[in-house]
């Protein structure tokens, strides 16, 4: 295996510690992040214009078949059953599960945490 990529059989997704999931009336799944602003100019201008300290994405049914199965499982796990609830090849559902969870990473709402291994 090669440095830097991550083993999705030993590779455990969850959401990160500022995220908050809430449910809409409609029962759709929202993930309600912080926004991160490091500059004093960025802060200054988000106070100016009374910008929300938070932000939220909306998650669609798949979205939210993936996200309430963040709860310590493996990304090995979580494909297998992404893959028998849509009818997808293995790989078919590997690689849209690899894109969603790239996604919530970029946008700093899901950690990927990797198991240690245990030396045989």
């Amino acid at each position: 295996m090669r440095q830097g990529r991550l083993d999705p059989a030993a590779t455990i997704p969850r959401l990160a510690n500022q995220v908050e999931p809430v449910r809409t009336d409609s029962g759709a799944l929202r993930l309600r992040g912080p926004l991160l602003r490091r500059s004093a100019f960025a802060r200054g201008m988000a106070w100016l214009l009374r910008l929300p300290a938070r932000f939220e994405v909306e998650l669609d049914d798949i979205g939210t078949f993936v996200v309430e199965r963040c709860d310590g499982r493996t990304l090995d796990f979580i494909a297998d059953e992404v893959a028998a609830h849509l009818r997808l090849s293995r790989r078919e559902a590997e690689t849209a599960l690899a894109d969603f969870c790239a996604m919530l990473v970029h946008r700093r709402l899901l950690v990927l945490t990797a198991i240690p291994r245990t030396a045989a």
